[in-house]
């Protein structure tokens, strides 16, 4: 993993700050000492290790009358899962659009970072998105969670022609793929397109909008809704489930005929013969032959740093004129309104390359999240102000009150990584999101629960694909193989980023 402690302290989030009671897990299993052996080692304990966690440990599943580790190198909800913007959003049809571009060639050829799907490819992740949120609200509605999930309406607002004209060119090929596809055209879009000027300023309330899609979105408070997950699998009666914070996991050695053995440092050695990596953007160091030679799965993952920030907002938006919807802005902000403290918002990767805010080397390939920018701090600043009709003076402690960062994972596809890992028996991952996990992992890792019940029973043989997953978000060869190239497109500073990136 990276140096370890680390050798700075990270910012502190919204989240974090405000799930500091005594159902929280701070340090849960901190001072446990490590089992010896286990039938399933997950490791990471964010979003992804937390709802695997949480199915595995259901009665009838893999995890059942076996011993299921979460090793966390931090505490739970320490990296991203922790510091995103909130939301769990599925896209409109503008994800066939980056997910349909090509991939990326380089100077002299295609220079439009895309995902290189065909459209039927590309619908399976689009309804694959929608059925993601509808999983989300029936866990946490069954489990009566308390996280301030909401489930409710998300506007994409577009500001210029080209981006009003982009949309609309995606809808018209969304249409035709739709109406084309046996297996998706019964099932409705659930997003509609707003084409007049007037009526997307009135209903987003944004100062410059010139049209918009709305559809369906949802929002939670993700530290809780991580912890809520690992509470539910450290109580289940199915599973002997152990949850270890502080626990970095140093290397992963296989070995032969039981699995891999996890080397924990200090913390010791727990052997198990399936381990399944859910550590996103530091997955990286755990393969460190392949990240010396640029090869392989950490070839395939870009950390990138985002920030995020809280602005509270003036009475004008407060009450029954507080914000009702998620939004996404062209070239500008992802940003929910909590169920109590404010609007949470950051910018896109492309709006800070396209807005002057970062380079490249500013927010690619960085594992350091104890930054916050002063360029973040003027953007933030003025956003809220600049955007929203109406916004109205700031009183004290009102506007921007809190900014942080996180480190993502970008896929250098823009696809998940997902399922077994080529060459390396019993090892498995869920990794690489490129800032759009939420709106997919849950689903994600309820696929590969299943998958991994399937083989329980037999585990000389290969893992059987979950239908319900879109095939291209399998780790194969191919993928592996073209990786290094497509990786130059995240330090060369040429060409628009095609990308599903949408926290």
């Amino acid at each position: 993993m990276p140096a370890f402690p680390q050798p700075f302290t990270s910012t502190v989030s919204h989240w974090q700050a405000t799930n500091r009671g005594p159902t929280s897990l701070w340090n849960h299993g901190r001072d446990d000492p490590l089992p010896e052996t286990a039938d399933y080692v997950i490791i990471g304990a964010g979003i992804t290790g937390a709802s695997l966690a949480y199915q595995l440990t259901r009665p009838g599943a893999a995890g059942e009358g076996k011993t299921v580790v979460v090793l966390e190198a931090k505490d739970v909800a320490s990296c991203a899962s922790g510091r995103n913007g909130g939301h769990i959003a599925p896209r409109s049809w503008d994800l066939m659009g980056s997910l349909t571009a090509p991939l990326w060639e380089g100077p002299g050829g295609n220079e439009v970072r895309g995902s290189g799907l065909t459209p039927e490819e590309a619908l399976d992740v689009y309804f694959f998105e929608l059925d993601n949120l509808d999983l989300v609200e029936d866990i946490v509605k069954t489990e009566k969670l308390d996280v301030d999930f909401w489930k409710g309406s998300r506007l994409e607002v577009f500001s210029t022609t080209a981006g009003a004209d982009k949309t609309r060119e995606n809808l018209v090929a969304f249409k035709k793929a739709h109406a084309a596809s046996a297996k998706h055209r019964s099932r409705p879009a659930q997003w509609e397109h707003v084409d007049d000027a007037t009526e997307a300023k009135n209903v987003s309330r944004v100062t410059d909008a010139i049209a918009l899609n709305k559809g369906p979105g949802g929002s939670w408070h993700p530290h809780r809704g991580t912890m809520a997950l690992l509470r539910l699998a450290l109580e289940s009666p199915c599973s002997d489930f152990r949850l270890l914070s502080w626990t970095p996991v140093m290397s992963l050695e296989q070995v032969d005929g039981s699995g891999w053995s996890v080397d924990c440092g200090t913390r010791g050695q727990i052997k198990a013969p399936r381990v399944v990596l859910c550590t996103n953007a530091y997955t990286r160091h755990l393969f460190q032959d392949d990240l010396a030679a640029g090869q392989g799965v950490p070839a395939h993952l870009v950390p990138y740093r985002g920030h995020a920030g809280l602005v509270v907002p003036p009475t004008t938006f407060a009450g029954r004129n507080s914000l009702g919807t998620t939004y996404g802005f062209e070239n500008g902000a992802y940003l929910i309104s909590t169920v109590h403290s404010g609007l949470v918002l950051g910018p896109y990767w492309q709006a800070v390359l396209d807005t002057g805010l970062g380079t490249m080397s500013d927010i690619f390939f960085l594992e350091d999240d104890s930054v916050v920018v002063p360029k973040f701090r003027e953007w933030i600043e003025t956003f809220c102000k600049d955007r929203y009709r109406g916004w109205g003076p700031e009183n004290r402690s009102e506007g921007p009150v809190h900014a942080w960062t996180g480190i993502m994972g970008v896929s250098v596809d823009l696809l998940p990584l997902v399922g077994p890992v080529p060459g390396k028996p019993g090892l498995l991952a869920a990794v690489g999101y490129s800032g759009h996990g939420m709106a997919m992992v849950v689903n994600i890792t309820r696929c590969l629960a299943a998958m991994l019940r399937n083989e329980a029973d037999d585990r000389s043989a290969a893992v059987v694909w979950d239908p319900r997953l879109p095939r291209s978000f399998e780790i194969t060869e191919k993928r592996l193989k073209r990786a290094p190239h497509l990786a130059k497109a995240f330090s060369d500073p040429v060409g628009p980023v095609q990308t599903t990136s949408r926290s």
